[in-house]
């Protein structure tokens, strides 16, 4: 991955909101200030499901997304990749944020292959 001349620095990205993204695996994704990271969907053999990549300023060998453009505000509350059930043993999905960001990406019509 490399340096787009597009990149928004990590100073101007929005804890919560939507970001158009390049990098290895996302092509939009939310923005979680605490992990100076970005949470997408990510395609890989066949299955999909939320994943982050950390902000290109924060350096090699985790910084490879290069935000490009802010999109909204992301009504979900939890941000998280998944939800960590109080009892059990099971992680479960975060279907409220994988949905939004599937929507946001359909009516952008953004998609692996436009990116």
């Amino acid at each position: 991955m490399k340096d787009h001349p597009d990149r928004l620095p990590i100073e101007r990205c929005q804890h919560g909101w939507l970001y158009r993204v390049y990098s290895r695996n996302l092509n939009l994704g939310v923005y979680r200030e605490e992990e100076r990271g970005f949470v997408g969907i990510r395609h890989k053999m066949g299955s999909r499901y939320l994943f982050t990549e950390y902000h290109w300023d924060i350096g090699p060998p985790y910084g490879t997304a290069n935000p490009l453009e802010a999109i909204c505000q992301c009504p979900v509350d939890r941000l998280d990749e998944y939800f960590r059930p109080v009892s059990g043993s099971e992680i479960d999905p975060n279907t409220e944020l994988f949905d939004w960001i599937e929507e946001q990406g359909k009516l952008l019509n953004i998609t692996p292959e436009s990116c």
